[in-house]
């Protein structure tokens, strides 16, 4: 696990450092550093089962109840005039954070054990069109479409082994999208709203955990529909 994520941290730096190469290069290529607000709906933001009173979750809920969370993305563009405005292929990383909702978080503190927390790493290409014509010179709206591979990693839940073991799951991926809408303040900053589609992701345990839970064979799969409603500050270099 720790090994995908060092691989995932250096795919972004390599993706800033290419950025910053080709910013300096020529001006139609453009960096956005974003900061999001993600709302959780479909599998994701569903209640766990009322036949499932305590903690630890397991495999059959977690991946459900989903708080508000937060994100920071990065992306690289490359900007081309069309006339009544501008189309922008780009590059897209996003790591998006939530915790599972208060309720839970009390259930796991009470219980003395580690709470799960969902992280989703988007890596996306796509294209935004941005329209100049507006009657007010300083605003541009704008749309856009991505899609492209998701990583879920959810952070083990349980106790390490003093009353249950800790239960840990498999970094899944699934294809992703993304639609959004908005509009640019300047040349700076923007606002906009996406609505991310993570994909269906399998919910399975790790080997060891699979062993110390006493599995001779993987359980039935559950799948999970990651959706979050984002809402999107952009700052423009």
């Amino acid at each position: 696990m720790n090994k995908t994520f060092k691989t995932l941290l250096c795919l972004a730096t390599i993706s800033l450092g290419i950025g910053t190469a080709a910013q300096a290069q020529d001006r139609k290529f453009y960096q956005t550093f974003y900061l999001d607000l993600c709302m959780p709906t479909a599998d994701f933001g569903s209640k766990v089962s009322s036949s499932h009173p305590t903690v630890p979750l397991y495999y059959t809920e977690i991946g459900k109840d989903a708080s508000v969370g937060f994100g920071l993305g990065y992306r690289l563009s490359y900007r081309l005039d069309v006339g009544l405005g501008e189309v922008a292929p780009f590059g897209n990383v996003d790591i998006l954070w939530n915790t599972i909702k208060g309720k839970w978080r009390d259930k796991y503190s009470d219980a003395y054990m580690s709470t799960p927390t969902y992280f989703n790493i988007p890596f996306l290409l796509g294209v935004t069109y941005i329209y100049d014509e507006l009657p007010w010179p300083d605003i541009r709206a704008y749309g856009e479409f991505g899609i492209g591979p998701d990583f879920l990693w959810i952070t083990p839940e349980g106790d390490d082994g003093k009353l249950v073991p800790k239960i840990a799951y498999k970094l899944d991926v699934a294809l992703g999208w993304t639609i959004g809408l908005g509009a640019y303040f300047g040349r700076y900053f923007s606002a906009g709203i996406n609505y991310y589609g993570l994909g269906k992701h399998d919910i399975d345990y790790t080997k060891n955990t699979l062993e110390d839970l006493e599995y001779t064979s993987n359980p039935p799969r559950e799948r999970r529909t990651v959706v979050s409603v984002m809402l999107r500050l952009g700052f423009h270099f």
